[in-house]
């Protein structure tokens, strides 16, 4: 049995005291001729007052694959999946007063400890830092990194989900962070296409004759209708039923997965797609013969749409409802001026059928204490990728309590 080596000493040198005597007021060390000004918003009232400034800051900085940092998502988050016991401890960085950077995090509880943790789990699907694109931005990234240790009073960091191009990847890995588990996202460049028909050229003349016959049986069944619905009571009620349908999924493959024990993710998804606050997220829903059979939650930011679930009627698996569904709106992200078609991690060959190419997407830990480390070296390191592996040996009977009692995943979303 191997652990992974936490390098503490950058926690408890005596260079420390340096980096609190800048960082305890507040102020940075002048960066590139410009002071920086860091602060952590630690409640929920402190969050969304924070609207408007992120807000801004993402319509000028975001990226299309940093869609779960947008502000009105963690909002919808904070509405389902906090209460009165959670600190928030998101960074903000100001400079000449206007917001810049942000690292939106919350302090978990595990084990007696203080763990540094996205905002988003289990919805969110990416975990990053939005930061103004500056010609010293790395340098706030690190400087950032330093009040946010001197301040949070954490004893150990799990940042998970993180893209290899991240704009926070290089800054965690030159303070210290190591992977613990990683998986892939796998991605379609439509922007490389001049059509759907030249993308859909690229597949074998046998694949897109076994979809005409799939799509065949499927029209044989009766009329057939693709809808799609955002921001409304209908999308959200589209939002139950795709919730409905891959808790029927999962119980027939006898998988558990975290996010859909936790009824919390019907709400968040019914909200989310209600039109308060909207955030890109749209259902796709088909039907046939009047019945639901397959639907489709994505989410669209800045030319990238990622889709988030996938969830289709049991009855319908062998006429291959979702390879038509998501050909259609593969088309309709052609027409929509889609350049990146994310299918979200993990990589599985269905995915690839479709996809370019894939990215991995990290989750990453530090130690930031003794006790944080041995946490981190037995627990993180070593506990849960071994429970993980063995949930899929146990009796199904078992693994919905196992999974739920370790808190780990032994399906993805879709």
């Amino acid at each position: 049995m191997t652990t992974l080596a936490f390098d503490t000493k950058t926690i408890i040198a005596p260079e420390r005291a340096a980096v609190a005597a800048a960082t305890m007021t507040g102020a940075a060390p002048r960066i590139g001729g410009a002071e920086v000004v860091f602060d952590i918003v630690s409640t929920r009232a402190g969050f969304d007052a924070l609207e408007s400034d992120w807000t801004d800051l993402f319509e000028r900085a975001g990226r299309g694959e940093q869609m779960f940092q947008q502000f009105n998502w963690l909002w919808h988050w904070a509405n389902h999946y906090t209460d009165a016991k959670t600190e928030f401890a998101i960074v903000t960085g100001r400079r000449h007063g206007r917001l810049v950077l942000v690292w939106p995090l919350v302090i978990e509880r595990p084990a007696r400890l203080r763990m540094l943790a996205w905002m988003g789990d289990p919805v969110s699907q990416y975990g990053d830092v939005i930061i103004e694109a500056m010609d010293d931005a790395e340098a706030i990234l690190a400087q950032s990194w330093q009040y946010l240790l001197e301040n949070a009073r954490a004893d150990l960091a799990r940042l998970t989900k993180v893209r290899a191009d991240a704009a926070v990847a290089d800054t965690l890995t030159h303070a210290g962070f190591k992977i613990v588990a990683t998986e892939e996202a796998p991605y379609a460049a439509l922007s490389t296409c001049a059509s759907y028909e030249a993308f859909d050229a690229r597949f074998s003349p046998k694949l897109r004759k076994n979809r005409r016959r799939q799509l065949r049986r499927l029209e044989e069944r009766g009329p057939m209708e693709i809808n799609v619905l955002m921001d409304s009571p209908a999308a959200s009620e589209a939002t139950r039923l795709a919730m409905t349908l891959k808790r029927g999924w999962l119980n027939s493959k006898g998988l558990v997965s975290r996010a859909f024990v936790d009824t919390r993710i019907d709400a968040f998804f019914a909200d989310v797609t209600s039109g308060k606050r909207p955030a890109g997220v749209g259902v796709s829903l088909l039907t046939s013969a009047g019945e639901g059979a397959d639907t489709n939650i994505s989410i669209t930011c800045k030319g990238r749409r990622a889709i988030h679930i996938l969830a289709y009627a049991l009855k319908f698996e062998k006429v291959g409802v979702g390879n038509h569904h998501l050909e259609v709106n593969l088309q309709r992200a052609f027409d929509d001026g889609v350049e990146v078609y994310d299918f979200l991690a993990p990589r599985h060959e269905y995915k690839m059928e479709w996809a370019d190419d894939a990215i991995a997407v990290n989750d990453m830990a530090v130690a930031l204490t003794r006790r944080g480390r041995l946490y981190a070296d037995v627990y993180i390191a070593v506990v849960r990728e071994a429970v993980k592996a063995s949930i899929k040996k146990l009796p199904r009977g078992l693994t919905r309590f196992v999974a739920g009692a370790h808190r780990t995943t032994h399906s993805i979303a879709w």
